[in-house]
């Protein structure tokens, strides 16, 4: 506390009068902002073309519109059909059998055969005028179905011993028949289409064979012919 006696220019602080009136702008005058009270029911109702535009962009997001509009030109998402565009009703397109059989044959059988179809001479046979290929097709299903081992004459060529794999359980008949297909209409193969329902009835008949590759002996009593 300072003295006032020892500082006679020091005057003590007056404290105001009970009755007396506090002017804005004084040291001790603070004036608050008046804030308005809102009854409730008083706010501005939330805008209805948002909820128009809210409702627009969810139904684009999650919606097709192919089925909506018919018209072909957005896409029906992941998984869905291929469908012609603009074609009436709705068709869906079948992979072309020689195509389907094409890829098949590259995947599983260029390796040994070449994608030329010449096969390795002393080792894999070629399919390129093959008796085995372009004649009657119940050979073909015998090999294709359960495999081929031992030695095997193939367009007057000797080939050895190397075991071709049976495709049956691993292809289905679809897939089979295309990639038959394929290997008796090309380089120079003129042999006609094999349809997959022919496989199936192929899959019955040849059953009994079970896990075994044929010989060559055991396809010459099916097909005398050769």
């Amino acid at each position: 506390m300072i003295k006032t006696d020892q500082n006679p220019h020091l005057q003590p602080a007056h404290p105001p009068a009970k009755n007396a009136t506090v002017q804005p702008g004084a040291p001790d005058f603070i004036e608050e902002p008046e804030v308005p009270v809102t009854a409730p029911g008083d706010h501005e109702p939330f805008p209805w073309w948002l909820y128009v535009v809210c409702g627009v962009a969810l139904f684009l997001a999650g919606s097709s519109f192919t089925g909506f509009v018919g018209t072909g030109h957005f896409d029906q998402g992941p998984g869905a059909p291929l469908v012609a565009e603009n074609s009436g009703p709705q068709v869906i397109q079948q992979l072309d059998p020689m195509e389907l059989g094409k890829a098949i044959y590259g995947g599983n059988c260029a390796n040994c055969h070449q994608a030329s179809g010449a096969g390795q001479p002393g080792s894999y046979p070629p399919l390129v005028g093959s008796e085995w290929v372009n004649g009657n097709t119940t050979d073909l299903f015998a090999i294709m179905l359960h495999g081929l081992q031992g030695p095997v004459t193939v367009a007057g060529g000797s080939f050895g011993t190397q075991q071709m794999p049976g495709w049956g359980t691993s292809l289905s008949d679809e897939k089979i028949a295309a990639v038959m297909t394929y290997v008796r209409a090309s380089w120079g193969n003129t042999a006609g289409a094999v349809k997959p329902e022919e496989v199936t009835a192929a899959r019955a008949k040849f059953a009994s064979q079970g896990d075994n590759a044929y010989t060559q002996d055991q396809l010459l009593k099916i097909d005398p012919k050769k």
